[in-house]
């Protein structure tokens, strides 16, 4: 479920702008939360016109079978003014997707964080599950997001079941703080 953390966090901070500083990933998840999530930012600054992508290392332990039905909330959020980002392309930025649907719909965001021996599709069965090589990509609609793209920024993104009822329950949550600059 951590590399489901990791997947959504990554969705939501699918970016496109010149520079990235990285600052940290970590599990933001209740302790005995049944998705896990433990890695490390490799990319600290990467200057890019257009397209850049952010190194990382993931180590996801699911704890239970995932399959369908699973939703990915994010929230990505500039610090300095609070400012929500929208959801861009409907995968980054601040959006809800269904996990599963969003292997198939956005690949190229999504399947860069899976393990290269592990289908991208569900259901991914209770594991642990490493990838040494993930990386997410990032795209050019955030250049054009309101008072600029440059800052920091935070990503929250759970895994959430029965979203919206009274069983609604985050089963892991992931949080990605970096900085961007346009050059």
């Amino acid at each position: 479920m951590k590399f489901f953390i990791v997947v959504a966090t990554l969705f939501v901070a699918s970016v496109s702008s010149s520079v990235l500083r990285a600052k940290g990933l970590s599990d933001c998840g209740a302790g005995g939360s049944p998705i896990s999530f433990q890695g490390e930012i490799l990319t600290q600054t990467v200057p890019v016109v257009g397209r850049m992508f952010m190194d990382l290392t993931t180590t996801t332990q699911l704890n239970a079978t995932v399959e369908d039905n699973l939703q990915v909330r994010k929230v990505t959020t500039r610090v300095a003014d609070n400012y929500q980002v929208p959801c861009l392309n409907g995968i980054s930025g601040t959006c809800t997707v269904e996990f599963c649907s969003a292997l198939t719909t956005y690949p190229d965001a999504v399947c860069t964080l899976f393990p290269a021996d592990v289908p991208c599709s569900c259901p991914f069965l209770a594991d642990v599950y490493v990838n040494p090589s993930a990386y997410v990509t990032f795209t050019s609609e955030w250049l054009a997001i309101e008072g600029g793209v440059n800052g920091d920024y935070i990503t929250r993104t759970e895994i959430v079941s029965n979203l919206g009822t009274p069983e609604e329950a985050i089963l892991g949550c992931l949080l990605l703080e970096y900085a961007l600059v346009a050059v």
